[in-house]
C-alpha cells in the first residue's frame, strides 16, 4: 500500500527567546532579597558606619588586616564633694578586626556545542549566569538574616520587657497586639536612648499588616496608619524565618546599625590580558554585577576534549574542542556597630516575634 509516513515533518518547534515571560520562566526565578537591600540602604547612609576612609581601607585590604581603634562605653561616677586628691579614671580602648568571606561561581563555555542547536550560545550564557547571579544574592541575603539573629540585641531590663515580655533576645507580641505593637516601637527606642524610626526586615507574612495599616483609611477602627508614624522603610525576605508558635518574625534596625562592603583581586581590579587584547587568553578583569556589585571576572580560552561530556548531545567527535571558561568572584565583609557590653548595652538590632492565635 502505498505510504508518506517518512515524509512526514518533524516536531514543530518555536525559536528560543530569552525574554521575560515564556514557557520556562519558572526555571529562573528571583526571590525577595530585603536583608540584603537593608544592608546596602544603610551602607550608603550619610550617618551610617561605613566611614569613607574604612570603606577605602576595606577596598585596598586585600591581603590585609584591616583594624579599626574604638573606646568603650565609660560610665563615670558623678561626686558630690570637692577634694584635693588627684582624680583617677581613664578610657579603655580596643581593634576591631574586619574578616572578609569569598564568594564564586563560574562556568564553560564550548562555542561547537550550539551548531545546529535551537539554544544559542547567547541563550546558554544567560541562563547560565543568570542562576549563578540569583543564587549569589541569595547566599548574601542569607548572611544579611544571620547577621542580625548573631548580634541582635541582648539586654532586656524591666523599663522594655514592660512593653512586651521577652524569650530567647525577642520580644513577644500576642496577636491581638500585631498592629498596635508598632505605635510602641519609637517609644521602645527612645526608653534604649536610641530613638529615630528604624528600617524593620519582616518575613513576607508581616507584610500583610502593613498593607492592612497603611492602605487602612477611614475603617471602624478609624486610620491607622499612624501607628506607623515611628517606623522607617520596610524590606522583606524569605530568608527571614517566623519560627514554631509565630506567625511573624522582624528585626527593627536603628539607621547606621549595618554595614557591608565588598573587594575584588588586584589582578582583577588592574586588569591583565595574556595573549592580546583583541585575542585574550586569560583575561583578568571587572564587572558590575546587577543585585551584587563589582566583581572580579576571571576569562580563559583554552582546547578540551569535551567528546565523553558531550556523547549523549551527539557531539562525540568534539575532542579537541574550543572551550571558554568564565569565573566571577569576590570578597565581602559585614560590620556592625561596636558595642563593649553585649550583655548589659542596649544594641539597635532589636528582634520581635508576633505570636499566632491563641
Amino acid at each position: 500500500m502505498p505510504s508518506i509516513v517518512q515524509t512526514l515533518k518533524q516536531a514543530m518547534r518555536t525559536r528560543y527567546r530569552r525574554r521575560p515571560g515564556g514557557l520556562d520562566s519558572l526555571e529562573l526565578r528571583g526571590s525577595n532579597y530585603g536583608a540584603l537591600a537593608l544592608y546596602r540602604k544603610q551602607t550608603a547612609s550619610a550617618t551610617g558606619i561605613m566611614t569613607p576612609d574604612l570603606r577605602a581601607a576595606l577596598k585596598a585590604s586585600f591581603g590585609n588586616t584591616v583594624q579599626v581603634p574604638v573606646i568603650d562605653y565609660d560610665n563615670p561616677t558623678i561626686g558630690n564633694v570637692r577634694t584635693c586628691a588627684v582624680q583617677v579614671g581613664g578610657l579603655n580602648s580596643k581593634l576591631v578586626t574586619f574578616t572578609f568571606f569569598t564568594l564564586a561561581f563560574g562556568f564553560p563555555m564550548i562555542p561547537s556545542q550550539h551548531i545546529n542547536n535551537d539554544i544559542s550560545y547567547e541563550d546558554t550564557f544567560y541562563r547560565l549566569f543568570e542562576a549563578r547571579r540569583l543564587k549569589v544574592m541569595e547566599v548574601l541575603d542569607q548572611g544579611c538574616v544571620d547577621h542580625l539573629e548573631l548580634n541582635k540585641n541582648q539586654y532586656f531590663p524591666s523599663s522594655i520587657t514592660a512593653y512586651f515580655p521577652e524569650v530567647a533576645d525577642a520580644l513577644q507580641v500576642a496577636h491581638e497586639d500585631r498592629l498596635e505593637f508598632y505605635n510602641y516601637v519609637q517609644s521602645i527606642l527612645e526608653t534604649m536612648d536610641l530613638g529615630g524610626t528604624p528600617d524593620v526586615l519582616v518575613n513576607p507574612m508581616a507584610m500583610a499588616d502593613v498593607r492592612t495599616l497603611t492602605k487602612a483609611g477611614q475603617t471602624d477602627q478609624g486610620d491607622l496608619s499612624y501607628l506607623l508614624d515611628g517606623v522607617g522603610s520596610f524590606f522583606s525576605s524569605n530568608r527571614v524565618v517566623a519560627g514554631a508558635g509565630n506567625r511573624a518574625s522582624m528585626y527593627l534596625v536603628a539607621d547606621g546599625t549595618v554595614a557591608m562592603e565588598s573587594r575584588i583581586d588586584p589582578d582583577c581590579e588592574r586588569g591583565v590580558t595574556h595573549g592580546g587584547a583583541d585575542n585574550p587568553v586569560r583575561e583578568w578583569t571587572s564587572q558590575d554585577v546587577p543585585g551584587v556589585g563589582v566583581m572580579g571576572l576571571f576569562y580563559r580560552a583554552d582546547c578540551s576534549d569535551q567528546s565523553a561530556p558531550l556523547a549523549g548531545q551527539n557531539l562525540q567527535a568534539l575532542t579537541r574542542t574550543s572551550v571558554e571558561s568564565y569565573e566571577w568572584s569576590a570578597d565581602f565583609v559585614r560590620i556592625k556597630l561596636y558595642n563593649s557590653d553585649e550583655a548589659g548595652r542596649f544594641f539597635p538590632a532589636i528582634k520581635v516575634e508576633q505570636k499566632l492565635p491563641a
